[in-house]
């Protein structure tokens, strides 16, 4: 009897040993998301430094407000509230941190415009630009001119700048090949003519050179031609009406014709890069345009002996419309 009851008591004491060792429960498992703060506030301008317990993504619910970099650094832009999230990247899960940006800290510096240089034998500059920057169009295969294949524009405060890729194809005599930029720069039908190219009559600017003389890629520093014609007319009026004029105002019209420095322009790899100066093109316009310094309209033609052989931006030709003719194209200027 006396060896049962130790042997009841052995027991007893063997079984609150191992109770006593195993580990403690963790009430937060490994394998459960958690970032540090939950929650913080930042000055404009400053930064915070969110951390996770495994490996995440950063995601902000108002880039405007509170940006993150891809290791949970946060920086304070503009006043506000915005919520920092974490996604889990080999584990299912997310977990937030919400951010207040108060004022008193100093404003980050707006990011650099990037610049084109079309003097420089490359066009990389024009693989590194925003895409949503960037406004293009191509040559449809049922156009009726098939002259141009592409344009793309990218404009500043400073340029307008232009990348042609011609069909040389239809670029048969490189003699003398014009190209033509029409310019509606103040985005308004109010001024401005020219119908014939495009089915919006506004341009108050034509820039005219070739992009190929004598057989060789050409310079493109284009005379700039006003309009002076009736508002939405068809056919360019080289006269001003509101002065007199004798036979040497026939191109009355013509800025300083091959002189003005309105553009700089490269040939490379089959495609033209054009850069014109929105500050000249500005002194050019005719009574009544004010440069728009949000949104203009733009459109191109390229001739072969003096006839179109491609307009670009253009639609298909079909039995009402064979040219395809269409507006402009509308470009925003990056600030």
């Amino acid at each position: 009897m006396k060896a049962n009851k130790f042997f009841a008591v052995a027991l007893a004491a063997l079984t609150l040993g191992f109770v006593a060792c195993e580990k403690p429960v963790d009430p937060k498992p490994q394998d459960q998301l958690a970032i540090t703060p939950a929650e913080a506030e930042v000055a404009v301008g400053a930064t915070v430094q969110l951390t996770a317990n495994m490996e995440v993504t950063w995601s902000s619910s108002d880039a405007a407000i509170a940006g993150v970099n891809e290791n949970g650094l946060v920086t304070g832009l503009k006043e506000g509230e915005a919520t920092i999230t974490a996604t889990g990247v080999k584990v299912n899960g997310t977990a937030t941190c919400k951010i207040k940006v108060v004022p008193g800290g100093v404003t980050p510096p707006d990011p650099q415009i990037p610049e084109i240089n079309v003097t420089d034998g490359s066009l990389a500059d024009w693989e590194a630009l925003p895409k949503d920057k960037v406004f293009s169009c191509a040559c449809p295969e049922d156009a009726a001119m098939l002259g141009l294949k592409g344009v793309a524009v990218y404009a500043t405060s400073m340029y307008i700048n232009i990348l042609v890729e011609p069909n040389m194809e239809d670029i048969v005599d490189l003699e003398w090949v014009p190209f033509h930029v029409y310019l509606d720069l103040d985005n308004s039908d109010a001024t401005g003519g020219y119908g014939d190219e495009f089915t919006d009559a506004n341009s108050e600017i034509l820039c005219e050179s070739a992009i190929f003389a004598e057989g060789n890629p050409y310079s493109y520093n284009p005379a700039v031609f006003r309009w002076w014609g009736e508002v939405g007319g068809s056919g360019w009026d080289w006269t001003d009406p509101s002065v007199a004029h004798d036979a040497s105002d026939f191109w009355g019209a013509i800025i300083g014709e091959g002189q003005l420095p309105v553009g700089a322009s490269e040939y490379v790899d089959g495609k033209f890069e054009i850069q014109l100066l929105r500050e000249l093109l500005a002194t050019v316009l005719p009574a009544g345009a004010t440069m728009n310094d949000t949104e203009f309209g733009i459109g191109f033609d390229i001739q072969q002996n003096w006839s179109s052989v491609g307009i670009l931006p253009c639609g298909p030709a079909t039995e009402e419309d064979p040219s395809g003719h269409v507006a402009k194209l509308k470009v925003k200027i990056n600030k």
